[in-house]
């Protein structure tokens, strides 16, 4: 091919560039707002309940942990939509914010999956055995998770935006980590899902011939349901990361932190 020919063609490869960059820019971000609209939506029809059995209730460590891991994602959802929105933000202000957004994701899962940690010791009777098992792999699991959220934000690249009105900061990272988070993340909520399952399913099979109790249904069914959801989540982000485009990482993060 010829020096003329290839001059030519960079133009056009680089517009088809800054396409697909567009384009799975805005996929993201589609996704971003059905994550909030559900987000929003689950506190509407939940907040009557919420202010009856959490607000006005006594002040322990239980409530505070149940509001972080309730309220952080109202505070870093925002935030990651002026980062992907947003436009005239310094490189220094794009890798800021874009960290910011990280930790505060990480430390809402730290909070609701400690939620988790704690309902299923519930459900086991609180013996001591289970309560050790659940808090050493707890441990485990987020050292593991943190640890690759620390190496992920180093590798961290700031990239100018080829369309600023369109879209606001842009980032590349190492995809390598970003799997190791939701390895380690869809590994705990497979075995939290065990763990419910096997007295679940026991409890359902001596009380088949009558009706389960509202706690019951509560403890066990809609559990079951949300642990099977939320695991489901958690695998299918995975294997977005390790099938789609590396731009792709981060498309349903802001679903996992919905619920």
């Amino acid at each position: 091919m010829s020096t003329s020919n290839m001059t030519t063609n960079e133009p056009l490869q680089m517009l088809q560039e800054v396409m697909i960059t567009i384009e799975r820019d805005r996929n993201i971000q589609n996704v971003a707002f059905v994550g909030t609209a559900i987000m929003v939506l689950e506190w509407l029809l939940t907040f009557e309940m919420e202010v009856t059995l959490i607000w006005k209730a006594e002040w322990n460590v239980m409530k505070g942990i149940y509001i972080a891991s309730r309220y952080l994602p109202f505070i870093g959802v925002p935030v990651a939509l002026i980062v992907g929105l947003g436009e005239g933000f310094s490189a220094e202000g794009c890798m800021m914010l874009y960290k910011c957004v990280t930790w505060m994701s990480g430390i809402g899962q730290v909070t609701a999956d400690l939620i988790f940690t704690l309902r299923t010791w519930v459900v086991w009777g609180r013996t001591r055995r289970m309560g050790l098992c659940l808090v050493v792999c707890y441990i485990a699991i987020w050292v593991v998770i943190l640890s690759a959220v620390g190496l992920y934000l180093r590798t961290l690249i700031h990239v100018p935006s080829p369309v600023p009105q369109l879209i606001g900061c842009l980032v590349q990272n190492s995809s390598e980590f970003v799997t190791v988070i939701y390895a380690a993340g869809t590994t705990y909520y497979a075995i939290m899902l065990v763990l419910i399952l096997i007295p679940g399913i026991s409890v359902w099979k001596h009380r088949a011939s009558a009706r389960p109790s509202g706690i019951g249904r509560v403890v066990y069914g809609d559990g079951i349901k949300y642990y099977i959801f939320i695991f489901a989540l958690s695998l299918l982000n995975l294997i977005v990361t390790l099938k789609l485009p590396e731009e792709y990482t981060t498309l349903l993060i802001m679903c996992v932190d919905a619920f």
